[in-house]
């Protein structure tokens, strides 16, 4: 007998659930995939329904591998991929697949609401919106979808979606409400000027009227849910947020001169400040999104795992295929043993990663992929590390963006599923010169959740002690100075790339609408 969380982490690929002790440990994990939906260039979509399928077999199957009693669950945590929009009606039922985050089919939305000059624009610095926001996909569900956005009695995100699923309560969360909304819980909330002058001036009676913080109880599982899961009734659901966001709580990066670098589908740059700070090319700084009277600057990366999947599910030959299946290797781990005895740069080769735009330091959904350099001498493996290597150049980008505005970036703390692959965090480390802290427990996202369920529970008083508690360091990975200073060209090579097709990339992207 004893006391345990769970901690749900809503990722792009899949529903995981994880059950863990009041120490951290995890005893039981749980997996149920996600399909995305692609209707359209730049377009992505989820269903609701599988949503719900998911995520109720990924905490069944959590409980069963831990072995606990449901009885000893005394707390759920959860969290969700952000902005992904849900419509809801005065039901309770989606009137439409969710709109993702990874979406980028309001980029008009976004010009508009850019060229607003709403003083809410400071969290971009007066420069691009991301299309990946809140107001922008509402935005394009009312001019397109006119019936839709009529319809709906309830607009939120995931994250809202699970704590409305899992408890019947309609909230939203301070979390992405900050970062994607244009919240700020020191300026009255919502900026309504900005939504009125976008014309969202009825939008607010759609939205959840109470916005909960990270480890505030949210409301309590139903009976129904109960049922369904295997879980007793009655069990405190803490109010979570982004899974990138929930993240940095899971490594334990809450304190200034630490930068959460969360890798996956896509990758995001997270840093505690205590003081504000605005720019154009950075996201915030967003207070209390994290931890009460703090600020969060945020920066990020659209494509990164989701570039080397693609490489590798569409381009890989057979004959390395092979070779992996008869060393009882997966290919990745194939590639990665060759990729590393390639030269820093790949002999020559620069890869944007754009293929979904770029989130920061450009904040420009028209960019698009580019692999440039290519010889008759590359193989498909310098391509991969290529690929690695691009995505590492983007967040150097992005830290040479965050220090101009005198963001001290000390140490990286790192987790997902880059941190798998030794070559692509040693890689990291050589291109941005900064040490890389790994956490010893890798689903650090669920983690997260969890740290904030404790909170809910009342296990831990807040997040900070719990994460003191329940977060530990499994290795640390120092940079290669040689690799480092050979990289500074390469970074400057893929800066001069995007900066020398960024107006093609535009003109590029209008032919295929």
């Amino acid at each position: 007998m004893g006391t345990y969380v769970l901690g749900i982490d809503a990722g792009t690929e899949s529903f995981r659930t994880g059950v863990y002790d009041a120490e951290g440990n995890c005893l039981g994990f749980g997996v149920s995939p996600n399909k995305n939906i692609h209707r359209q260039p730049a377009w992505a979509e989820q269903s609701v329904e599988q949503w719900d399928r998911a995520m109720q077999e990924s905490i069944r199957n959590a409980l069963k591998e831990s072995g606990v009693d449901p009885a000893d669950i005394v707390g759920i945590g959860l969290d969700g991929t952000s902005c992904t929009v849900v419509f809801l009606d005065g039901d309770g039922k989606p009137l439409r697949d969710a709109i993702i985050w990874m979406d980028i089919r309001s980029s008009a939305e976004a010009q508009l609401i850019a060229e607003s000059g709403d003083q809410a624009l400071e969290y971009v610095g007066f420069g691009n919106v991301s299309a990946e926001w809140f107001p922008c996909k509402v935005l394009w569900t009312k001019r397109n979808e006119p019936e839709i956005y009529r319809k709906a009695s309830t607009i939120f995100e995931q994250t809202d979606w699970m704590v409305y699923r899992l408890t019947g309560e309609r909230t939203a969360n301070i979390n992405t409400t900050t970062i994607r909304w244009f919240y700020n819980v020191n300026k009255g909330g919502l900026p309504h000027s900005l939504y009125e002058t976008i014309g969202l001036e009825d939008v607010f009676s759609k939205l959840p009227e109470r916005v909960v913080r990270i480890g505030e109880v949210a409301g309590v599982l139903s009976p129904e849910m109960a049922e369904r899961t295997g879980l007793p009734a009655g069990i405190p659901v803490a109010g979570g947020g982004a899974d990138a966001y929930i993240g940095v709580i899971g490594v334990n990066a809450l304190s200034p001169g630490k930068m959460a670098l969360i890798t996956g589908s896509s990758q995001l740059q997270i840093g505690i400040s205590p003081v504000e700070v605005h720019s154009h090319g950075l996201f915030g700084s967003f207070p209390d999104a994290l931890v009460p009277g703090l600020n969060v600057v945020e920066a990020g990366q659209i494509s990164t795992g989701s570039v080397l999947n693609w490489f590798v599910s569409q381009f890989i030959n057979s004959d390395l295929t092979s070779e992996a299946k008869s060393r009882n290797l997966s290919v990745y781990d194939l590639l990665n043993e060759k990729a590393a005895t390639l030269p820093a740069g790949s002999d020559g080769l620069v890869v944007l990663e754009h293929w979904q735009g770029n989130r920061t330091p450009w904040v420009d959904s028209h960019s698009r992929g580019v692999i440039r350099g290519l010889t008759l001498s590359h193989t498909p493996v310098h391509i991969y590390r290529a690929i690695m290597e691009a995505v590492a150049y983007g967040t150097q980008a992005i830290i040479r963006r965050m220090e101009e505005e005198h963001f001290a970036v000390d140490e990286i703390i790192a987790c997902g599923g880059a941190t798998q692959s030794d070559l692509w965090m040693q890689i990291h480390a050589d291109v941005t010169g900064k040490p890389i802290t790994i956490p010893k427990e890798q689903q650090a996202v669920c983690l997260g959740s969890a740290i904030a369920a404790t909170v809910g529970a009342g296990i831990h008083p807040s997040v900070q002690d719990a994460a003191n508690r329940m977060v530990r360091t499994a290795r640390r990975i120092e940079p290669n100075v040689q690799n480092t200073v050979a990289y500074r060209e390469y970074v400057d090579q893929y800066v001069a790339t995007y900066d020398a097709l960024k107006d093609y990339s535009r003109r590029l992207v209008a032919t295929v609408r």
